[in-house]
């Protein structure tokens, strides 16, 4: 029984951790930190002994405390949450996020734990990058698409929403209830969202060219849950985009391909992405991507890297999830 160790337990993200790992057949909480004041802070935490580390906490935080647990338990594995890691150096990350990066020599020494993509990296991995939600929404779709040059890397057009879950648990004036109730707003439009960056250096990494996106995320008065439309140039029908997804998939236990356009409902509370392909006007198609934002886009994705991490069965803790 492997002991593991939470920080940020009070957000969203960080609570669903918690309710994942109870159920985990093979890990059992050490600690949690977080802001309620019975739990230990997030500097206690560190003086904690625990077998895994999961960080779920702000960006230009969550690093500083990744680099201080690889410097004092080496071998225990550290999975961070936030987008800290998700960029591929320095530059990057002060024009996406507004600052200088926390702790610049562990750029590029986490690999980006999306197992579909990146399975053999994530096997035995002492640091892991956990993916944005949206992040997770578009490249499940879009890289087989694009790696097999069945789509046109020039023209993605992306239109996805997210329930409110996704902005975190911090007090914001536009996320209470009465403004969100009975209404639908987009926000940071055109390439202001961050996740585009982590989107296209994945792209970019695995098709050897730029791949520019078109952007916009709304937000849903729902509590969780991400529906992508993804719109794209291509000279093949549907049909066989959707057939290149399914063989590409095939046999993997948490990305499934349907029919009819996935609902919000059929993947709440599991650790799915289903996904479907229509033909639309001539010579385009659309992809419709849907997940749990706090399982698949977040707390979910972090127990698949930390069972790869720890050498365990991927689904191991997810099998009602899946």
């Amino acid at each position: 029984m492997k002991q593991i160790g939470v920080f940020g337990a009070t957000g969203y993200a960080g609570r669903e951790l918690l309710r994942l790992l109870r159920v985990h057949p093979g890990a059992r909480v050490a600690f949690a930190t977080g802001s309620d004041p019975a739990l230990p802070s997030h500097e206690e935490g560190l003086e904690r002994e625990a077998d895994a580390y999961l960080l779920a906490l702000p960006h230009g935080v969550s690093a500083r405390f990744a680099a201080r647990l690889r410097q004092s338990r080496p071998q225990a594995p550290v999975i961070d949450l936030s987008g800290d890691l998700r960029l591929p150096d320095g530059e990057a990350y002060r024009q996406w996020y507004g600052a200088e990066h926390p702790a610049p020599e562990l750029l590029g020494t986490a690999p980006y734990g999306l197992p579909e993509l990146f399975r053999e990296r994530l096997a035995g991995a002492r640091l892991v990058s956990n993916p944005g939600c949206y992040a997770t929404s578009m490249l499940l779709p879009l890289a087989p698409l694009l790696e097999q040059e069945l789509v046109d890397a020039d023209d993605v057009v992306i239109d996805a929403k997210s329930g409110a879950t996704g902005a975190g648990r911090a007090p914001k004036e536009h996320l209470l209830f009465c403004e969100v109730s009975e209404d639908l707003s987009a926000y940071s439009p055109g390439r202001r969202h961050r996740h585009v960056a982590e989107v296209e250096a994945v792209l970019q990494a695995r098709c050897g060219r730029p791949v520019p996106l078109t952007f916009c995320p709304h937000l849903l008065p729902v509590r969780r849950g991400i529906l992508a439309a993804i719109y794209l140039r291509s000279r093949r029908p549907a049909g066989e985009l959707a057939a290149a997804l399914a063989s590409r998939y095939a046999g993997e236990p948490f990305v499934k391909l349907v029919e009819n356009p996935p609902r919000l409902v059929e993947v709440a509370y599991t650790n799915q992405c289903r996904i479907s392909v229509h033909d639309a006007a001539p010579g385009r198609v659309v992809v419709f991507s849907a997940l749990d934002n706090l399982v698949k886009g977040a707390a979910g994705q972090a127990i698949q890297n930390l069972n790869l991490a720890l050498g365990w069965p991927e689904t191991q803790g997810l099998e009602e999830a899946a």
